[in-house]
C-alpha cells in the first residue's frame, strides 16, 4: 500500500438546484491580495490581523476566489461575470497564472461559451469583466447579450479618464473595460439594465452603486426561494461581513459602498435569502447570520453524486 495519498484536486465546478433552476459555479481561479491590512487603509491593522487569525486565516496572504455562477432557467443560460480573462497584458498577465480559468472550467462542466445567452455583469472591474474577449479582442461569448448598468458602461469605457487615473493599474481598468465591452456594443449585444429590470426569467437587477459607479447585484428567484448574486458588494467572508463599515481600497465611493453593503445584508437577512459570494470560499453559496453589528457566513452543504456502484443499488 502506498504511503503517499492521492493528490488530485477537486474539480473546478460545483452544481446545485435552486427551485426549478439548474445552477453551476465554475472557478476562474484565486486572486492573491497580499496582506489584508493594506486593503483596508482606515481600519486598525491590528484588528484586521486579529480577525483573520481568529478565523484560522493568514493575515499576510489573503486569497480571494472567483466564483462564476451559471444558471439554466430552462429557457436561457445566464452567466454572472467572466473572470480576468487570458490577455497577457490585461488580465492573467497582471493577476498571474492562478487566474483566467473560466473557459476551461466551463467546458469541464459541460458548458460551451457559445451556449451562453446572457452575461449579467455585476460591474466592469478586471476580475469580473475582462474574460469577455480573448487576447485578440474577439468575443468569448459570441451569442450572448451583455447586461450591464449604463453608468458602469459609460464610466469604464471612457478612455478620456485614463489620464486622471492615479497609477498604471487603475489606468488599465479603463483600457481593459473598453477592450472587453466595446465589441459587444459594436455588435448590438448590450442591454443596459436599471434597478428592478428583469434580465431573464426569475432574475432581476438591483442597483447598488458604491463599489463601482454602476454596480449591480442580481436576485435569482425560483420555487419561492431567492439567491442574491452580489459580485463585489462584499469581498471577504469575515472582514466585510463582521465589519461592514470598513472602507475597501478599491471602492469607488466608500460611503455609498458601505451603505449598499448594509442595505443588501439587511435584505438578505430579513428575506432569509441565500447568497452567491463571488470572492468567498468556493463555491460561494451560503447564508448570513446576524452577529452583533455584523454577520457570520454559513456555507451551504451541497449534495454529492453517488459512486456508480452505489447509484445502481439505490436506483
Amino acid at each position: 500500500m502506498s504511503a503517499h495519498p492521492p493528490t488530485d484536486r477537486p474539480l473546478p465546478y460545483a452544481r446545485f438546484r435552486h427551485g426549478e433552476f439548474a445552477c453551476t459555479v465554475v472557478s476562474d481561479g484565486l486572486l492573491e491580495m497580499g496582506p489584508a491590512r493594506d486593503n483596508f487603509p482606515a481600519a486598525d491593522p491590528t484588528e484586521v490581523d486579529s480577525l483573520l487569525t481568529g478565523h484560522h486565516l493568514s493575515p499576510d496572504r489573503v486569497r480571494l476566489n472567483e466564483n462564476i455562477l451559471v444558471v439554466d432557467t430552462g429557457s436561457e443560460l445566464v452567466q454572472f461575470d467572466t473572470g480576468v480573462g487570458t490577455d497577457p497584458a490585461l488580465g492573467r498577465g497582471f493577476f498571474g497564472p492562478g487566474t483566467g480559468h473560466a473557459v476551461p472550467a466551463l467546458r469541464a462542466a459541460g458548458i460551451d461559451p457559445t451556449d451562453i445567452d446572457v452575461i449579467a455583469l455585476t460591474h466592469a472591474h478586471p476580475d469580473h469583466a475582462w474574460g469577455l474577449v480573448d487576447p485578440e479582442g474577439r468575443p468569448v461569448y459570441p451569442n450572448a447579450v451583455l447586461a450591464v448598468h449604463r453608468a458602469e458602461f459609460d464610466h469604464w469605457t471612457d478612455l478620456r479618464r485614463v489620464d486622471d487615473a492615479p497609477d498604471e493599474h487603475r489606468k488599465d481598468h479603463f483600457r481593459g473595460a473598453h477592450k472587453n465591452l466595446l465589441p459587444y456594443a459594436e455588435e448590438g449585444r448590450i442591454r443596459f439594465v436599471e434597478d428592478g429590470d428583469e434580465v431573464a426569467t426569475g432574475i432581476r437587477a438591483v442597483a447598488t452603486p458604491g463599489h463601482s459607479p454602476g454596480h449591480v447585484v442580481y436576485t435569482i428567484t425560483s420555487g419561492g426561494e431567492t439567491i442574491v448574486c452580489w459580485g463585489d458588494l462584499c469581498h471577504h467572508q469575515v472582514l466585510l461581513l463582521q465589519r461592514p463599515d470598513w472602507a475597501f481600497q478599491f471602492d469607488f465611493h466608500g460611503p455609498d459602498a458601505t451603505a449598499q453593503r448594509r442595505r443588501i445584508y439587511e435584505l438578505v437577512d430579513q428575506g432569509r435569502h441565500a447568497v452567491l459570494g463571488y470572492h468567498f470560499p468556493f463555491p460561494g453559496l451560503g447564508h448570513l447570520r446576524r452577529d452583533g453589528d455584523g454577520y457570520t457566513w454559513l456555507p451551504s452543504e451541497l449534495e454529492r453524486a453517488l459512486p456508480a456502484e452505489v447509484a445502481a443499488v439505490t436506483s
